[in-house]
């Protein structure tokens, strides 16, 4: 089976980007050594334009760095959806106090304003909190 030069094209990314195997790799540098027309094609791929694609590895520091913004993050969004829950329940709360039935919602609709209103704002804060935390 003969392997075209459509073939070779294909793998030239990959054989750039050193992500083939050695097999390959022996393959397109013997093509390349045959077929001295396809350098042209080959050195365009030499200037890597895969490599401004892959990140740079992390070092321990980025690393540390990252980790450390990630546990602070979920720790921020644990605690803002504890907030969020009680101040979101805290209007339909209830008791029974001497031989009454208390609620908050309809004893002291003031206050169960308040505790909607941060809750509200609570759960804002908590999908803002949760978003930042998604992107890394």
């Amino acid at each position: 089976m003969e392997i075209t030069r459509a073939v070779v094209l294909d793998l030239l990314p990959l054989y750039a980007a050193g992500e083939c195997s050695t097999d390959t790799k022996a393959f397109i540098e013997e093509y390349l050594q045959s077929h001295p027309e396809m350098r042209p094609e080959f050195n365009q791929y030499g200037q890597d334009p895969l490599r401004p694609a892959v990140p740079a590895p992390m070092t321990k520091d980025d690393e540390l760095r990252s980790l450390a913004r990630t546990r602070r993050l979920l720790r921020l969004r644990s605690t803002v959806m504890a907030f969020a829950i009680f101040f979101s329940a805290a209007p339909f709360s209830f008791s029974y106090v001497d031989g009454r039935f208390w609620m908050l919602l309809r004893d002291a609709p003031g206050s169960a304003a308040v505790y909607g209103t941060i809750g509200i704002i609570s759960w804002v804060v908590y999908f803002i909190v949760r978003r930042n935390a998604k992107i890394f």
